[in-house]
């Protein structure tokens, strides 16, 4: 039976039902277990303060970090903690609804296990929302047979196991200090390891979504980031793959033209209370073309 070191980054947000979750799981089956969870400096320190309850759970350690790292190297800092022979890893900002969520990882077969996501289904909360919208409509995408086709393209880190000898050969690349594309890297790493890696249909829960302004900053943020590692990403973006495709047809210009006379009201319409997702690709290919071409 796999022991496991189940790794949880955190950063201003509430964990509690989701360590209370895994915890009880993990006892349950009867393992050989620990459940890490590093705060990475959150500035809202209510979160911390709510979080340390999970402190009295058997087998739970809760780290406070008082400088911020990045998603890259907490998740290093979590490995460097870990104590077993299986690292699982889960964003802690996220929702568990399955009751067998550790046991179908006990019984799953690879070097790398990906379980991928589900999104809710609360659209009267959440339907007026950016990323939920976004994320609604390629969740269709997130089952483990399309995922497995282009298996380490569509690996992320939002919830995968993996063997800890696999990363000691895998790091996360701590150069990726800003937010985006560290999980899209790793999976690169992991092909030219030739890592056996698996896609299952063992899903965490995507539950809540960020206001539409801060995720478009978020996104603002990781186009940023891969404008600076294209090289390094080279193969593993649709969007750069995209703007490959733009530039044989010399459609450089146009988008910036596009961007200078439209992001402003497109990104009005985005931050509303009615965004749309072909809207919200547009501008991401509009903005990136834009920042990238500043740049050269």
């Amino acid at each position: 039976m796999k022991s496991i070191s189940v790794l949880l980054p955190t950063y201003n947000c509430d964990c509690v039902a989701l360590v209370t979750e895994l915890q009880r799981q993990c006892v349950a089956e009867g393992i050989d277990f620990e459940i890490i969870v590093a705060d990475d400096a959150s500035p809202v320190k209510a979160y911390i303060k709510q979080n340390e309850c999970i402190e009295r759970l058997e087998g739970v350690r809760y780290i406070r970090r008082t400088k911020n790292v990045g998603r890259s190297a907490i998740r290093n800092f979590l490995i460097s903690q870990g104590s077993k022979e299986w690292l699982l890893f889960i964003d802690g900002d996220l929702a568990l609804d399955k009751r067998d969520f550790i046991k179908s990882y006990l019984e799953a077969e690879g070097e790398v296990i990906v379980g991928g996501i589900t999104i809710t289904d609360d659209d009267e909360e959440w339907g007026r929302n950016l990323r939920y919208r976004y994320e609604k409509r390629y969740e269709q995408s997130h089952n483990a047979a399309l995922r497995q086709r282009k298996a380490t393209q569509n690996f992320r880190t939002t919830n995968f196991l993996a063997h800890r000898d696999v990363m000691a050969k895998c790091p996360f690349d701590e150069s990726f200090t800003e937010y985006g594309y560290e999980d899209v890297l790793l999976g690169k790493s992991f092909a030219r390891q030739r890592v056996r890696l698996s896609h299952t249909d063992n899903p965490i829960l995507l539950a809540s979504f960020e206001p539409n302004d801060e995720f478009l900053d978020k996104t603002e943020e990781s186009l940023r980031t891969l404008s600076k590692f294209k090289r390094e990403l080279e193969g593993y973006s649709n969007l750069l793959n995209v703007v490959q495709k733009i530039r044989r047809y010399h459609c450089i210009r146009l988008l910036n033209l596009f961007y200078s006379l439209f992001n402003k009201s497109i990104k009005q319409r985005l931050k509303s209370n009615k965004p749309s997702v072909f809207l919200f690709n547009t501008y991401k290919l509009m903005y990136f073309v834009h920042y990238d071409s500043q740049k050269l």
